[in-house]
Order: structure tokens, then C-alpha cells, then sequence
């Protein structure tokens, strides 16, 4: 009895309601005591001696199913543990190759996508990572954690590569290493690369041969190759000046795969090649030998021993029906929250006949096919709902993939849905339905980008002469107006009414000094508006430099003054820029940088280098 325990003793709390009712039988008992029968009964107070017992036994009852529930416990029982052993080394191809464009956006980033999806199919097991180039470096060891991997791998590049070039064979010697340093003895070797030479391939076949590591290839790029961008956007070239052309052997990766009973599959637009490599490196380890270190000592539940006590009190309570009242009550309240929903119907059956019901919305939310609930939500619009539906199906069918099209339609995505319903013709070139989609979008999307273009146009107008009426009224100044004005009244010849033909002909030569005068001060005040426009486009101090000079200067000097004022900004910004740079703020700089994931990951790999010696130069610069 010392050994014995309650494995859920929070059901204890139920044997409360069962002392409450104890309680209470003793009381009333004790006040029956104190009254003579017959008056009792009269005041309702008296009952007979079986209603007590009804309600003895129902607390016996009680008390019997809520210690059963609290799980009794008196003795152990040893069971045997298995652990998976299942083991794996993604082996990653860091040569400048992957560069390349003919997986878009670039061979890299899809690589990385790839090993993102292997690692969340990969919830058994260990995993490790290995990346090379010249020559392979641990990038995360031997771990049950793949999301460590996962936040590595976009910090992958071939520039964190202490040693340019491509080994193939080093990555898988290393993953083979890594493997035999965790205390395994088989295990998986995923190989994504784009490219694999002879001296590779005899070197893997040596490394593989015979052995219970399994091989299996992710070839990226394609057979036509693709040029090799460099970080200043122009392509790579040879030493005799040609442009490299990387080209992906998929023939040989095939051999190499099948001569070692492995798997081989280039890179595909859906996920059919990650689920090949998973379904390709799902290792049947044997199990491991029961011993004292592996079995486990469990609690055996001994309470299912108290059920045959209750179940001549079932019975009789079966008899009057209150078990069948119970569980009517229980599954009718179960159902109210559906609406007339039917318990003979499962959900999909339920969500049927809302979907015939016209009721979308409460259909969608039972449905559990993809189909059903995307088509649901499509009719009831919610346009992005069904985008979401259809796009977790994996492996869509020419189909699946037309009615995503509509919905991204519909939604306004004018772009996606033409991409898929080419598609959908590239699959199916007979689907007029698709034909016809694709060409009603297109006149819409070409409608939109004309009413796009016409609304910019127009805002561009309509900025450009706000800008400039803006600036004629603020370079007008009301005595080059005045000047205006009295040019045109010349121009016209008008004069007062009461002046006579003399006062006219005195006028004139006064006419042609005033038109001299009025030529020179709008050549002042076309200069004055030129400085004023190269003044909105110098700095801020300079401006108010000039706005503190006097009004009455000539165009002359207030020019000198400007460009006497001009020269110690430029020279001063000149010689900011030659300064060396603030101590405080290259400490900085050294802190960001040293708080940079690659920066880190490439001293990682340089310490790696440093306790290797050089690889051997096989030609292989990219």
C-alpha cells in the first residue's frame, strides 16, 4: 500500500457533493428524532425509510465511479522505448554556378526554398548541414532541431566560401564524417547541386560503395545552362574573354544515382521533387535491444476494476429510463449550435446540404475538401478565402488550377490568374473555358493599365500647372506687374482723355526712357528670379545667407556676394567628405557588422579552413 497513488486525484473533488448529501440525511434524521411520526408526516417532514436508502446508494454509486475516475494506482509496469535513428546530412552546393538565372529567381534561392520544404517534412530523426565549394564545411551538426537549419540557410552564399571552386566529393566525405562523429551507422546524404565532373562522381562512387549511406540527388539549373551574373551586374567570363555558360549534367547525376541505388530528380516547379526525396530517404532502421537503460516504468491505471460495481445500479436506473433521458439530453443539447443540423449526417454530408441551401458561408466552414470549401467561398464571395483553399492543395489538377484562376479573377489579380490559365492550356489545350477566361482578363488587365496611365497623366498635368502658377506668382513681383502693365498701355497708345496732341508728342521721348528703363529692370528682375531659383536649389543656410544681403544691390555684387558665400559651403562639404569618419560611429559600424548572421557564419567557416589544409586547385573557378 505504500506504492499506491492517485494518477488524477483532481476527480477527487466530486466526492464533495457526496459528504454534502451525507450531511443532510444525518440532520434530517436527528430532526425526525425530536417529532412524533404522525406529525412529521402531517408537516411534510417524514418520509419513508426508502427514499434514504435510494439516496445511500446512489452516493455509494457515486462515490465508486469518482474513485475509479481519479485513476487508483498500486503497482508499475516496465515498457520497452524506441527512439528514431533515422539520420540525414543535406549536403548544399555554394559554387559561384548557382548564380545562375535559369531557375527563377536564381539556382541559390531555389535550392534554399527546396531545403526549406525537406527540412519541414523531416520531423524524425537528426539532421545535419554541410556546404561546399572549394572545399565543404560543417554548417550545422548533427540535431533534432531543424528550425536551427532553417534560419542558417538564408545566410548561405558564395561568398562566405573561404575557397572558390566545386567539390562535390568533400561535401559528401564530410556529411559521411559528420554521421560516424554522432554514432551512426547509416543514414541519408540529400546532394543538391547543378553540376558533377568525372573526378566527382569516381570520388562519391569510392565514398558510397558498399556502404549503408544512401544517396540522393537534387539536380538544380537545366540542360541549356544559363550565364553567370557577378555582383556588378555583368556575366562571367573565361579567361580568353567568353561568357560561362553553366549547364547542369542531369544524365550524369542519374547514373551516379542509380550505380549507388539511389535516388535521382531535377528540380521541379511544384513539389514533386521534395516529395520524392522524402519519400526516397525514409530509412527502415532496425529497432534497438531491450534493456535496463531503455524500458520505462509506467503507473498502471487500476480503477476500470471498480466499473463492474456499478453496473447492476445502471441497469436499474436503464430500466426506468433515466440513462436513455441522459444521453437524449446530451445530444440534444450537443446539436443546438448547428442549425437543423442531423444526427445521422457526417460534415461533409451537413455541409452538402447547406451548400444546397445556398447557405456558403456555414457550409464552408465544415467542408473539409479543399474543393468543396473553395467553391463555397466562392459563391459566397469571399474571393480570398477560396484563394487560400485551393492553394494549400499541393499537387493541383489542371482543374484546380482553372478555378484558382477564377478566383484570383475575381479578387483582382489580374496577373496570377492569366499565369495560371496559361497553365492550365499548357496542360490542357482542348480547355475552351480557359481560352476564353484568359482572354477576358487580359482585355480587362489592358483596360486597367489604360486607365492607370490616363489618371497619371492627368495628375502629372494637373501638379505641372499648379507648379506653374505657383511659381509666376511667386516670382511676379508687383513693380515688374506695374511695369507690365504700362508696356502694354504704351503699346496700345492709350492716353488720358483730356490730353492734347503736344503733351502726346512730349510723352514720347519720355515713352522711350521709360521703355529703357523698363527693359533694364526686367533684366533685373529676370537675374533677381535666376538667383532666386539657383538659391531654392542650394542648402538651407546658404539660402538665409542671401535672404540677409541688401535689397538695393546691383546684379553684379549681390552675384560676387553669392558665389563669395557659395564657395565656403562647397568647400566645407568637400572637406566633410574627405574627413575621416567619427570613431564613435566606426565602432558602430564594427557592431552591426559583427551582429551580421553571415559575417558570423563566414569566421565560422574560416576557422574551419584554418584547421584544414588548402585544397587542391581542379580547375574548377566557378
Amino acid at each position: 500500500m505504500s506504492d499506491f497513488v492517485f494518477l488524477n486525484p483532481v476527480w477527487l473533488i466530486g466526492l464533495l457533493p457526496v459528504a454534502l448529501l451525507l450531511a443532510w440525511l444525518a440532520l434530517r434524521k436527528k430532526q425526525q428524532s425530536l417529532i412524533a411520526p404522525h406529525i412529521a408526516q402531517a408537516l411534510g417532514m417524514y418520509h419513508e425509510a426508502t427514499a434514504t436508502y435510494k439516496l445511500i446508494l446512489l452516493a455509494l454509486c457515486w462515490t465508486i465511479a469518482i474513485v475509479a475516475l481519479s485513476g487508483p494506482s498500486f503497482d508499475r509496469q516496465l515498457r520497452p522505448t524506441y527512439s528514431p535513428t533515422a539520420a540525414r546530412v543535406l549536403v548544399m552546393d555554394m559554387s559561384r554556378s548557382m548564380y545562375a538565372t535559369d531557375n527563377q529567381p536564381s539556382r541559390l534561392i531555389q535550392a534554399r526554398y527546396k531545403a526549406v520544404d525537406l527540412l519541414n517534412h523531416w520531423k524524425e530523426g537528426v539532421t545535419g548541414l554541410v556546404a561546399y565549394a572549394g572545399d565543404a564545411y560543417t554548417i550545422s551538426p548533427m540535431t533534432t532541431d531543424t528550425a536551427t537549419i532553417r534560419n542558417l540557410l538564408p545566410n548561405l552564399t558564395p561568398e562566405i566560401m573561404p575557397y572558390q571552386g566545386a567539390d562535390a566529393a568533400r561535401g559528401v566525405k564530410q556529411a559521411i564524417q559528420m554521421m560516424k562523429d554522432a554514432g551512426l551507422a547509416q543514414g541519408a546524404i540529400i546532394l543538391i547541386t547543378d553540376e558533377l565532373d568525372t573526378h566527382e562522381r569516381q570520388e562519391i562512387t569510392d565514398l558510397l560503395s558498399g556502404t549503408r549511406w544512401q544517396l540522393a540527388i537534387l539536380g538544380m539549373g537545366s540542360r541549356a545552362g544559363a550565364p553567370i551574373p557577378t555582383e556588378n551586374g555583368a556575366l562571367l567570363k573565361t579567361t580568353q574573354g567568353q561568357t560561362v555558360i553553366a549547364k547542369a549534367n542531369f544524365d550524369d547525376m542519374k547514373s551516379l544515382a542509380q550505380s549507388l541505388h539511389g535516388t535521382f530528380i531535377s528540380v521541379q516547379l511544384n513539389n514533386q521533387d521534395v516529395d520524392t526525396l522524402v519519400s526516397a530517404t525514409q530509412i527502415n532502421t532496425a529497432k534497438h535491444q531491450i534493456s535496463g537503460k531503455q524500458q520505462v516504468a509506467n503507473r498502471i491505471n487500476q480503477g476500470y476494476w471498480l466499473i463492474p460495481l456499478l453496473l447492476i445500479p445502471a441497469l436499474m436506473l436503464f430500466r426506468k429510463g433515466l440513462i436513455f433521458g441522459c444521453v437524449l439530453c446530451v445530444l440534444s443539447t450537443g446539436m443546438m449550435p448547428r442549425v437543423q443540423a442531423s444526427p445521422w449526417l457526417n460534415h461533409n454530408q451537413e455541409a452538402k446540404r447547406l451548400f444546397d441551401a445556398k447557405d456558403y458561408q456555414q457550409s464552408a466552414k465544415q467542408f473539409s475538401d479543399p474543393d468543396w470549401k473553395a467553391a463555397a467561398y466562392y459563391r459566397s464571395g469571399d474571393y480570398q478565402q477560396a484563394i487560400e483553399a485551393l492553394s494549400s492543395i499541393k499537387s493541383p489538377t489542371p482543374r484546380q488550377q482553372y478555378n484558382l484562376a477564377n478566383a484570383y479573377a475575381k479578387h483582382g489579380d489580374l496577373q496570377q490568374a492569366i499565369d495560371l490559365y496559361q497553365q492550365v492550356l499548357a496542360q490542357d489545350p482542348d480547355n475552351q473555358d480557359a481560352r476564353h477566361n484568359l482572354d477576358v482578363v487580359k482585355k480587362a488587365q489592358q483596360q486597367q493599365q489604360q486607365q492607370q496611365q490616363q489618371q497619371q497623366q492627368q495628375q502629372q498635368q494637373q501638379q505641372q500647372q499648379q507648379k506653374n502658377s505657383n511659381d509666376a506668382a511667386q516670382n511676379q513681383s508687383p513693380s515688374s506687374r506695374q511695369q507690365q502693365k504700362q508696356q502694354w498701355q504704351s503699346q496700345q497708345g492709350q492716353s488720358p482723355k483730356g490730353q492734347s496732341q503736344t503733351n502726346k508728342s512730349q510723352q514720347a521721348p519720355r515713352n522711350s526712357s521709360q521703355q529703357k528703363s523698363q527693359s533694364q529692370s526686367q533684366s533685373q528682375s529676370q537675374s533677381q528670379q535666376s538667383e532666386q531659383t539657383q538659391a531654392r536649389r542650394q542648402p538651407k543656410d546658404t539660402q538665409s545667407q542671401d535672404d540677409k544681403a541688401p535689397k538695393n544691390e546691383s546684379v553684379k555684387r549681390s552675384q560676387l556676394h553669392n558665389s563669395s558665400e557659395n564657395q565656403p559651403g562647397q568647400t566645407s562639404s568637400a572637406q566633410a567628405q574627405k574627413r575621416p569618419a567619427d570613431p564613435e560611429f566606426r565602432k558602430l559600424e564594427q557592431v552591426e557588422n559583427a551582429r551580421d548572421p553571415s559575417r558570423l557564419l563566414r569566421a565560422e567557416l574560416m576557422l574551419q579552413a584554418e584547421q584544414k589544409e588548402p585544397p587542391e586547385d581542379n580547375h574548377k573557378s566557378w
